[in-house]
C-alpha cells in the first residue's frame, strides 16, 4: 500500500520555499486568547448560529386568563426552539459555571495566601452552585414536569 502512495512523489517535487513570518504579526497575550475563547463559548452556547438561521423573536408573549398579553422569555414545551433572551440567559449560566471551575483551578496555585485561597474557593463554589441551580430552574420553566420527582 505504501508503494501506491509513493508513486506521485516520483515525478512531483515539493517546492523549496523559504517563507518568513511578517514582523508585524505578534503572538497575542494569553488573556486576549482567553477572552476570545470565552466570548466564542458564550455565543455558541447561546445558540447564536440557531438565532441567525431561524431568526426567532427576542421574547415571546402569552395570554393570561384575563386576556392580557404577558411577555415570556422561555419557549415552553419546545426543546428544539428558543427565544434570543432564553439562549443568552442559559449561555450566561453555562459561562458562569465555567468561570467558577476556572477560578477553582486558580485557587490551587502555589504561593497564594490562605485568605485569598479561601476567597477564590468561595467565589468558585458560589458560581458553580448558582449556575447549576439556575440551569435546573430554566429546565423546569422550559419543560414543566420534566424534572419533578
Amino acid at each position: 500500500m505504501e508503494a501506491i502512495y509513493r508513486i506521485p512523489f516520483h515525478f512531483l517535487e515539493c517546492p523549496n520555499l523559504k517563507l518568513k513570518r511578517p514582523s508585524w504579526i505578534r503572538q497575542p497575550p494569553a488573556m486576549v486568547v482567553f477572552a476570545m475563547v470565552m466570548l466564542s463559548y458564550f455565543l455558541v452556547c447561546g445558540g447564536v448560529i440557531y438565532d441567525v438561521i431561524v431568526e426567532p423573536p427576542s421574547i415571546g408573549s402569552t395570554v393570561d386568563e384575563h386576556g392580557h398579553s404577558k411577555p415570556v422569555a422561555f419557549m415552553q414545551y419546545r426543546v428544539n426552539g428558543q427565544y434570543i433572551m432564553e439562549g443568552l440567559a442559559a449561555s450566561f449560566m453555562f459561562t458562569l459555571g465555567g468561570l467558577g471551575f476556572i477560578i477553582l483551578d486558580q485557587s490551587n496555585k502555589p504561593g497564594i495566601e490562605k485568605r485569598n485561597r479561601t476567597m477564590f474557593l468561595s467565589v468558585a463554589f458560589i458560581c458553580i452552585v448558582v449556575a447549576f441551580l439556575m440551569s435546573r430552574v430554566f429546565m423546569r420553566i422550559k419543560l414543566p414536569g420534566y424534572m419533578s420527582v
